[in-house]
């Protein structure tokens, strides 16, 4: 086999065509480890799953029979294409694609060395030359090497479900939902009995389906939908009891086809967010400080502070919730010889439990369900790197995990072997080259959407887990609830500085922006927290010694560097770095870290009073809710928390309204401290931000246009959606200024644009040509097109 790199930008195009997969059969070429643990693999019906409809087939239903192929369709310009993998000896017998059109086909049957069910490795030689497939499902390491993976159908396993693209007609408050949904038999012909079908886990009522007799289909037309989030579950079997993989059908009514450019990201931790069940709570007291242990924050408490319209307010449509797993009990020594106990979520012990001091189940599915009610989506921090030693799958299926090095130590550094590290020594680190954990975790993450209907994951630590865990889990997904149009929105965390490099697998990342795109496209992730444009321009930004020119560069460079399509997450800070506040004060307070022993005085005060703080942060907010991508804002940036290294980055949340006073948490024989008046004043600023990026489909989806970029304090872009859907941004970081700029790049000549309404700021626009801009000192100005 020869090694080659996966380019970032293949011109080629290939795709292959499966009729369907079945994940959980061994591959003799790779050996799994031993026999899951319970729960099953499957991610299977839940138990609670409700009630459902038979939908019986009467004799005489005509079925296609499954197919036992699949096809590798290659579409870039070639002379000779071929396909090479396990199954041809790799370069001893690769097999001659067939020149079909302007591009190439092979379809594969079954045979000795290509046997249905197990994932293949294979590559592509084009003219010669070997590549990954850039369109292929799946990933497959093979003798240490990144290759594309292959998988055929299972076509005597069962009947299949294949459903077309759904679609919702909206009308008035209701929608309306019609798809058609194709039953296979298993290739032995056997004729599938019956289908059932459930929505929202309740029965479909009467005359909402129509089986097609002739064409082995069923017809679903459902009406009077309300607006939220719906679900449409299905499942099949033949007469020999067979039960087919299961289809679950999610789809909106809402008034616009969602984008997570829409709105912020919102994440918090939720031990220290909102305590709403105080019988829940369970601190691990003594070694460990307060600051350190579990404060009492659940999902009732963040539930409850949904309930009074607090993230919509802010102009949040997504929120990301810090990992849900039941966590272990014990407290361990960390970093500066601390000891820490597992309040943050990345200590799981259970694969599919919700943790009890969170709420347990009930509490999730109760916190996703108000959620769409909103028409607000859910992310789940996605645990895909370690577990601790306490959890369930390690003294069951030990081979699953590497445990010989500790990252940062000599010979095993974060970057030199990000795969193979443990973070501590009591953290497993999983090991994705191995079969049966590649299978379980894959079935442990469609069961998180499957039991609890969230939207998608934010998954943990990218960097330190092989690509294959990526794409593999994506198929899964895709197969299993993605056949309706309805996609599972995933990002991941891969941090990276742009001048990080490295090669792994045989694939090079000669930069940062390249390794973020590893991992990203159609058949990855949706994106990236884009942690290069954070580090080159976001302190900078935050504390106001970075020239607006220099920010403009760093975010050009970003537009420029990435694949075209991802939607990457910007950001300032986050639950792992020191507050922005802080960095906006230049407060010498974070040289003093809690790790290092400092405590109570020697950290962060409780707020500042300085009002260039604010001002500064006005600014820095105004730019990340007016950036290309999907705004992640982390909880208590908007009330200006200060706070430096972990844990003194998480302080319990603080509410100024009075209706969430009681959900506030401190320790025992305090109070809670109050917001200030400046701290209030910030979040109405940033609550002012997320109404224009509500109200303004330009700042959402628009094309961003810079106006004036070469200036150190006064930066001016735009964005357009379309002949009238224009917003400008205009960044002060000096005395007041009014000025002429050209406008001419916008095209908005005869566009019928009649004025500017100021959506934020004090300042005022007049023009469309030339864009006469008055701005106040030190602030911050968006305009709307009228």
């Amino acid at each position: 086999m020869r090694r080659a790199a996966l380019p970032l930008f293949f011109a080629a195009l290939a795709s292959i065509a499966a009729c369907s997969s079945s994940p959980d059969d061994e591959n003799p070429a790779s050996p799994a480890g031993p026999a899951a643990p319970s729960p099953s693999q499957d991610g299977g019906p839940s138990p609670d799953g409700g009630e459902q409809t038979d939908i019986v087939f009467e004799p005489g239903t005509t079925f296609a029979k499954r197919d036992c192929t699949l096809t590798v369709r290659f579409a870039g310009p070639a002379g000779e294409v071929k396909v090479a993998g396990e199954f041809t000896d790799w370069g001893a017998s690769p097999l001659p694609m067939n020149k079909v059109g302007s591009g190439f086909e092979l379809t594969l049957s079954p045979s000795v060395k290509l046997q249905a069910g197990p994932l293949y490795g294979y590559k592509l030689i084009v003219d010669g030359d070997w590549h990954i497939d850039p369109d292929g499902k799946y990933r497959k390491i093979v003798g240490g090497e990144m290759n594309s993976g292959l998988r055929l159908p299972e076509c005597d396993a069962g009947p299949e479900l294949r459903s077309e693209k759904l679609s919702v007609t909206r009308s008035g408050d209701t929608g309306e939902m019609k798809v058609r949904v194709a039953v296979r038999s298993a290739s032995d012909g056997d004729a599938p009995t019956k289908m059932t079908a459930s929505l929202d886990r309740a029965k479909i009522a009467p005359g909402t389906w129509k089986v097609d007799a002739a064409a082995g289909a069923v017809d679903f037309t459902i009406p009077a939908l309300e607006k939220g989030k719906h679900t449409l579950s299905l499942r099949t079997f033949d007469g020999k009891g067979r039960e087919g993989e299961p289809i679950d059908l999610a789809f909106w009514v809402e008034d616009e086809d969602f984008d997570y450019r829409d709105g912020v990201l919102y994440m918090f931790l939720i031990d220290r967010f909102a305590n709403g069940e105080k019988a829940n709570d369970a601190p691990v007291g003594a070694p460990v400080h307060y600051d350190a242990d579990w404060h009492g924050g659940d999902l009732q408490g963040a539930l409850a502070v949904m309930k009074s319209g607090y993230f919509e307010k802010l102009g949040v449509r997504t929120i990301w919730l810090s990992p849900t797993n039941a966590q272990t009990s014990n407290w361990h020594v960390g970093d500066g010889n601390q000891t820490y106990s597992a309040y943050h979520g990345y200590w799981p012990i259970k694969a599919r439990e919700v943790e009890p001091r969170f709420g347990g189940d009930a509490a999730l599915r109760a916190f996703v369900a108000e959620a769409h009610k909103r028409g607000l989506r859910v992310l789940l921090d996605l645990i895909n790197n370690q577990v601790h030693k306490d959890h369930e799958y390690v003294s069951k299926s030990g081979s699953w995990f590497r445990q010989a090095c500790q990252c940062g130590t000599p010979g095993c550094g974060w970057s030199e072997k990000p795969f193979e590290c443990m973070f501590q020594p009591y953290l497993p680190d999983i090991d994705w080259n191995t079969y049966g954990a590649e299978k379980q975790f894959v079935a442990d993450a469609v069961n998180w959407i499957a039991e609890f209907d969230l939207d998608g994951f934010r998954v943990d630590a990218v960097k330190h887990v092989e690509a294959n865990s990526i794409y593999n889990m994506r198929a899964e997904l895709t197969r299993r609830f993605e056949q309706g149009g309805h996609r599972i929105f995933m990002v991941g965390e891969t941090a990276v500085g742009e001048n990080d490099n490295g090669t792994f697998f045989g694939e090079r990342f000669d930069d940062g922006f390249a390794w973020i795109d590893a991992y990203t496209g159609p058949t990855a992730l949706d994106g990236q927290f884009d942690f290069p444009t954070r580090h080159n321009m976001a302190d900078g930004l935050v504390n106001g010694q970075k020239p607006l020119n220099e920010v403009e560069g760093e975010l050009a460079k970003a537009e420029g560097r990435y694949r075209p399509g991802s939607h990457h997450v910007r950001f300032l800070n986050g639950h792992d770095n020191p507050r922005i506040a802080s960095i906006a004060a230049g407060d010498p307070k974070l040289g003093c870290s809690w790790s290092s022993g400092c405590r109570d005085d020697q950290l962060p005060p409780s707020s500042y009073g300085d009002a260039q703080v604010y001002v500064k942060l006005k600014r820095a907010l105004t730019v990340l809710y007016t950036i290309p991508g999907v705004p992640y804002l982390y909880a208590g940036d908007e009330v200006a928390f200060p706070g430096g290294g972990d844990p003194d980055m998480r302080r319990n949340m603080l509410f100024a309204e009075s209706g969430l006073a009681s959900l506030q948490m401190a320790k025992a024989g305090a109070s809670p401290i109050a917001l200030t008046a400046q701290q209030i004043e910030l979040r109405d600023f940033t609550r002012k931000l997320g109404e224009a990026r509500t109200v303004s489909r330009a700042l959402r989806r628009g094309d961003r246009v810079t106006l004036l970029g070469s200036e150190g304090d006064f930066w001016v872009y735009a964005y357009k959606a379309g002949t009238k859907e224009v917003a400008v941004v205009a960044i002060n970081r000096g005395g007041a200024v009014s000025r002429t700029i050209s406008g001419s790049a916008l095209g908005l000549g005869g566009s019928g644009i009649t004025g500017w309404t100021s959506a934020l700021g004090t300042g005022s626009m007049t023009g469309t040509t030339d864009l006469s801009i008055s701005v106040g000192a030190g602030e911050a100005a968006i305009f709307i097109a009228k």
